[in-house]
């Protein structure tokens, strides 16, 4: 029998994410945000960057779909936050790890803290974030 995911100081797989244009494209037409430095090559290194980058809050979201996939139904997300630290490209390929930094319950409800990161193709830190999740069914 395997252990369980959920023990403090256990790494859980990596996720891993095409960071592409259409993703980036699909995000400023659903969230109606069109800097076009995030689409347009051109106005990009016109701001000094050396092409379209992804949005913050789309790497945001990538967190909470790898904290859910690593979930697989026995739980909720109950936050994600992230501290952005160097801009990822578009065309590039996202990791997101985790470590499970603390279990513990509240209110009777089991729950458990994890530290996550995107890493860039290199394998250096671009966001180091934070989620807490609960067990069970459902707010």
């Amino acid at each position: 029998m395997s252990a369980s995911p959920w023990e403090e100081g256990r790494e859980l797989p990596p996720f891993e994410v095409a960071a592409t244009m259409e993703r980036v494209i699909r995000y400023c037409g659903l969230s109606w945000n069109f800097p076009p430095f995030f689409y347009d090559p051109e106005a990009a290194r016109a701001q000094g960057m050396p092409g379209p980058l992804v949005p913050g809050p789309l790497k945001l979201g990538l967190l909470y779909a790898a904290v859910e996939h690593w979930l697989q139904g026995q739980g909720w997300v109950r936050d994600v936050r992230a501290a952005h630290r160097r801009p990822d490209l578009v065309g590039t390929k996202l990791r997101i790890v985790g470590r499970v930094a603390r279990v513990y319950a509240e209110e009777g409800r089991p729950r458990a803290d994890l530290e996550l990161a995107v890493l860039d193709e290199e394998g250096h830190p671009t966001v180091r974030g934070f989620a807490s999740v609960e067990f069970g069914a459902g707010p």
